[in-house]
């Protein structure tokens, strides 16, 4: 979706001839309105969060940033089901990523590992290799890795809030996902790569430095 002298972002595809023919166009300038509108909504809902957020404690250094929105409902009645909080980076592969989503339903999504876990942890499937199987068929075109996969579970020990909790976890090479239910809640943290020993989760209550960071990710975009 490039910007032309004209100040406008096009969205376009090639034809068989390999012609380029636009199909959509938006001036800069309310684009960057309907972002900066979208980005209010997103903090709103955080800062409306129906349930506690977790992260590392604000001692630790590093990026943070606000993260997915699970919601859903009614145009006029949209619940919130997931928010995350997100440290290191959001970009993968620039650097060390440790993600804290809390939810009120546990879903079925995200990547290859996370969508194993959770189809076990729901009990959508039995076994690491039944859950593997199944996203294999439902891939269009699986690569040879993830058809080799086998994430190995495993468990974790966080401390949140000071208290050591258990958590169900998976591992696959430098990933790991990890779940625990909170209350009426479920907590999945999600590390790529990001040692687990240095796993320490406190409840968010000033939700500044993750809405700071994010504005300043995007407007340096």
């Amino acid at each position: 979706m490039p910007d032309d002298e004209s100040g406008r972002l096009w969205s376009a595809y090639k034809d068989a001839e390999g012609n380029l023919v636009r199909t959509w166009g938006m001036s800069v300038r309310k684009a960057r309105k309907q972002a900066d509108k979208q980005h209010r909504r997103t903090e709103a809902r955080f800062r409306a969060a129906p349930f506690p957020l977790y992260g590392l404690p604000p001692s630790r250094q590093g990026g943070r940033f606000l993260g997915g929105v699970g919601r859903g409902g009614k145009p006029r009645h949209v619940e919130t089901w997931s928010l995350s909080l997100v440290h290191g980076t959001l970009v993968q592969g620039e650097g060390p990523l440790l993600s804290v989503e809390t939810s009120s339903t546990s879903s079925v999504g995200g990547d290859w590992l996370l969508s194993v876990a959770q189809m076990v942890w729901t009990g959508r499937a039995s076994t690491v290799e039944e859950a593997v199987g199944e996203l294999a068929r439902r891939h269009p075109n699986p690569s040879p890795d993830l058809l080799a996969a086998a994430p190995a579970a495993t468990g974790f020990a966080f401390s949140l809030d000071s208290v050591p909790t258990s958590f169900d976890a998976f591992l696959d090479g430098d990933e790991w996902v990890a779940r625990a239910p909170i209350g009426p809640s479920f907590l999945t943290v999600v590390g790529n790569p990001f040692d687990p020993a240095d796993v320490e989760l406190v409840r968010i209550t000033d939700l500044e430095p993750y809405v700071l960071g994010t504005r300043h990710f995007y407007a340096r975009g």
